[in-house]
């Protein structure tokens, strides 16, 4: 007996020497796989290559890096690897398999773990890196890479194919852009470098060819080709940076970066995550994009569908106006909007005492509570802007208070503020100087959380919008607590105002949504309105990358997947009517908050009527058809599935004031069959452009838009779009049916009491409509039915005293006489 147990731990010994228990030797691939990825440890280059179906690689000799204070880049070494595991895994994204990698680097003492993830149905390889600190000293981290494809490595990522790229921006201000491969790369100007996030990792960075990009960027080589993705899907601890450099016509190397603080500070036996870095592939661009917002959303339990329809009064007001000003308007929108769907009022910055002094000043003698409550009593939302992290020298918390607040590398406050550098006029002669609020101090966080507490729920405002990130939490050298970054205080602030104000508050977040996703409801994705003058206002609507329809169109796939987009209000006052139908249908087809920011007691009765047509927002959001062509794109559509139609509404627009455009797209571009006919009607211009098939060419008018309603040509009498919504009937039809044997439409149209709007109907040959009461129209208790145009019928729906009518139209079926 003796014997044979001395046998089995010798032969016990042998078999864990050979790494024959799921720990692979020095000379062994470790391999695991799915359907679209086979990832590989090769011990030879002591890197991981990734290959797709038929053996072709994607990924070569990939690693992981971080950075530390003395601004080394330090790589792994795959072959001093102590462990090399792989194993099942399941969480909120599904079933699959991780490779995990791990050793500890004595130099630094710190112990790497890296995961690479392959799921079951997912097009995609997710790496994450776990630094933990295995010395008894403190060290401070910079930032970590879960994914290097550059520096001393000879690894590079492959596509073949690729022209262009879609980046993103840190927040509001700067969407990203369309950039070509072959062009110089120069930064966004819009408020310079964010005070935060700034790469460490310049092995890339210093290359005028080098790409820059926050949190995601999309490699593309056409319409019909498929994409690629490369993003973090989560941002808890790390600010996402990613670095993209072409190398040669298919070859990048690529450096994906979560940057922490300059301070930050990883404790003895703490471990802080990179966070998880995804590369993956859709069948198309607006695919690959879509899912990996999908994935994001997934992963970060995302509330998708409350939508602000609303007025604020920044645009026209700045910070000067008083709470009359709030109320006139409020009682204008209680009369005149609220029945079309707005419901919030927004007052922005301008009624605080300072910042960091959220009680009213001397234009709001009744105080914010009785603000509130005045709105409330109006039949509408109250809702409010705040800057919960800027505090003026001036106010008492500051003065009392002075460790609450942020403070430079040598321990001194540290001053806050939007100006490009220290050394400027601007930084030198502020007046209040102010500070950022450090909610890592237990105190500062107890009263950050009463501040929330008592707007929400003392005060009683339903809707709280958060602003001034960039230039405060971002900006931070360090902490009180040392071991905290930027992401994740700003994480705890937004999943703290969650928390306290309710599950019902709508928060509105101006900073990144890719970090606070799961606390937000919407996020503004675009740089504020200019609402000076005329042509400044046009720009920032349509002109630039950084306009409203620039933002549209490269975070199109956020909205309803993340959060609600939040793109610019609806400020037409100033502009042209023709101009005001076209700012207006952008953001309508942007499906998300729907927010008018003019006074509404001076609009003309033509812009009254037009900003009626797009309250409420549908919720649903246009692609932009010209995605890979056009910083903005100028072309965008929506597809609607009801269960009485569908149809498609499509938006070309003409940014210049001088000369026409002609926008001409194949059908399949706006993602209808070309095969088949389509009947076009232009909705602003209430005309019948008569049918297409295959592609569709429309000449756009300088400063104009052309809104059109495209529908599958039916055999039978069917309806084309309506007067009363920018969407033509996504919000105003309830019901249409046709009866073949009886020849009857009838439908179920709703619309506030008082208004009146046309339904348009198509008559198609083989059937007809005369009147019987007259010789042109024939009039009902609620409608009157009439030929407007050939083939083209009217149902004029008077709502004088109902919000809903049920109307028909018995139409005759032509035979053909016989020869």
């Amino acid at each position: 007996m003796r014997r044979m147990q001395s046998f089995l731990l010798f032969f016990m010994f042998i078999l864990n020497l050979a790494g024959c228990h799921r720990n692979a030797s020095e000379t062994e691939e470790i391999v695991i796989q799915n359907d679209f990825f086979k990832v590989i440890y090769n011990s030879t280059t002591g890197g991981i290559d990734v290959y797709r179906p038929d053996n072709i690689i994607i990924i070569r000799d990939a690693r992981t890096s971080w950075n530390t204070d003395t601004n080394k880049v330090y790589y792994s070494d795959f072959k001093i690897f102590t462990e090399k595991s792989v194993s099942d895994i399941g969480n909120e994204i599904g079933n699959g398999r991780m490779l995990t990698l791990s050793f500890v680097n004595d130099n630094e003492h710190v112990r790497i773990d890296w995961f690479i993830s392959l799921y079951d149905n997912l097009p995609g390889i997710i790496f994450e890196t776990k630094m933990t600190n295995s010395g008894s000293e403190q060290l401070n981290l910079k930032s970590i890479v879960p994914l290097t494809l550059a520096g001393k490595t000879s690894g590079f990522l492959k596509w073949p194919g690729a022209k262009n790229c879609i980046t993103n921006g840190p927040m509001y201000y700067d969407p990203g852009r369309l950039l070509f491969f072959d062009s110089t790369y120069t930064k966004p100007a819009f408020y310079g470098e964010t005070k935060g996030g700034v790469i460490f990792n310049n092995e890339l960075a210093d290359n005028p060819k080098t790409i820059q990009s926050w949190w995601n960027v999309g490699i593309f080589s056409g319409y019909d080709k498929e994409g690629l993705s490369l993003g973090y899907i989560e941002n808890k601890t790390g600010l996402g940076r990613i670095q993209l450099l072409q190398n040669a016509a298919d070859k990048f190397a690529v450096v994906a970066e979560s940057v922490l603080d300059p301070g930050f500070i990883l404790k003895s036996s703490q471990s802080i995550s990179s966070d998880r870095f995804m590369v993956s592939f859709g069948q198309n661009p607006y695919q690959t994009l879509e899912e990996y917002a999908d994935l994001m959303g997934k992963i970060g339990h995302a509330r998708i569908g409350s939508i602000v329809n609303g007025w604020c009064n920044w645009f026209y007001t700045h910070d000067t106006y008083s709470e009359e000003e709030i109320l006139e308007n409020a009682r204008f929108i209680a009369d005149n909007f609220k029945k079309y769907g707005l419901e919030y009022i927004q007052i922005d910055e301008g009624y605080q005492t300072w910042h960091g002094d959220w009680r009213g000043n001397s234009r709001f003698p009744h105080g914010l509570k009785w603000l509130a409550t005045q709105i409330r009593n109006s039949g509408l939302k109250p809702g409010i802007w705040i800057a919960p992290f800027v505090v003026s020298d001036t106010t008492p918390l500051f003065k009392e208070h002075p460790d609450w607040f942020l403070k430079n590398s040598d321990g001194s406050l540290k001053r806050i503020g939007p100006w490009p550098g220290e050394d400027t006029d601007w930084f030198r002669n502020e007046i209040p100087k102010r500070y950022g609020l450090d909610i890592t101090h237990p105190e500062a966080e107890k009263w950050f959380t009463d501040l929330i507490d008592t707007l929400a729920n003392n005060w009683g405002f339903e809707m709280i919008k958060v602003d001034f990130v960039a230039w405060t939490v971002f900006s931070a050298d360090h902490f009180w607590d040392t071991s905290a970054t930027p992401a994740q205080v700003y994480s705890r602030a937004l999943s703290i105002m969650r928390k306290t104000a309710g599950e019902n508050c709508h928060i509105l977040d101006c900073g990144p949504g890719n970090i606070t996703l799961g606390s937000i409801n919407s996020m503004r994705i675009e740089y504020d309105q200019y609402y000076g003058y005329r042509n400044e206002a046009w720009t920032q609507y349509f002109r630039g990358s950084a306009s409203s329809a620039g933002a549209m169109g490269k975070r199109f796939f956020y909205h309803n997947r993340t959060w609600t987009n939040d793109a610019d209000h609806v400020c037409i006052d100033i502009l042209s009517n023709v101009q005001a139908e076209a700012a207006a249908s952008l953001i309508s087809l942007s499906g998300g908050n729907m927010m008018s920011g003019d006074r509404l007691t001076w609009l003309d009765k033509d812009k009254i009527e037009i900003l009626k047509k797009v309250f409420p927002s549908v919720g649903i959001n246009a692609k932009p058809i010209d995605l890979l062509d056009n910083d903005p794109p100028t072309s965008f559509a929506v597809a609607f599935s009801k269960p009485f139609a569908e149809w498609t509404v499509a938006g070309f627009f003409n940014p210049n004031l001088e000369h026409p455009v002609e926008k001409h797209f194949t059908l399949d571009r706006i993602w209808l069959d070309t095969q088949k006919t389509y009947l076009l009607y232009d909705f602003w211009n209430e005309k019948f452009l008569g049918e297409i098939q295959g592609d569709i060419k429309i000449t756009v008018d300088p400063g104009c838009v052309r809104l059109m309603s495209i529908h599958e040509k039916k055999s039978v009498p069917q309806f084309i779009s309506t007067t009363r919504h920018a969407m033509q009937g996504a919000v105003e039809i309830e019901n249409i049916t046709f009866d073949n044997a009886s020849g009857v439409l009838q439908g179920v149209s709703t619309a506030p009491v008082g208004n009146r709007f046309d339904v348009i109907v198509y008559v198609p040959d083989g059937y007809s409509w005369s009147p019987v009461q007259n010789k042109l129209y024939d009039d009902f208790r609620y409608f009157t039915i009439k030929m407007v145009d050939n083939k083209i019928l009217r149902v004029r729906l008077d709502f004088a005293d109902t919000s809903r009518i049920e109307w028909n139209v018995c139409f005759h079926k032509q035979t053909k006489e016989k020869k």
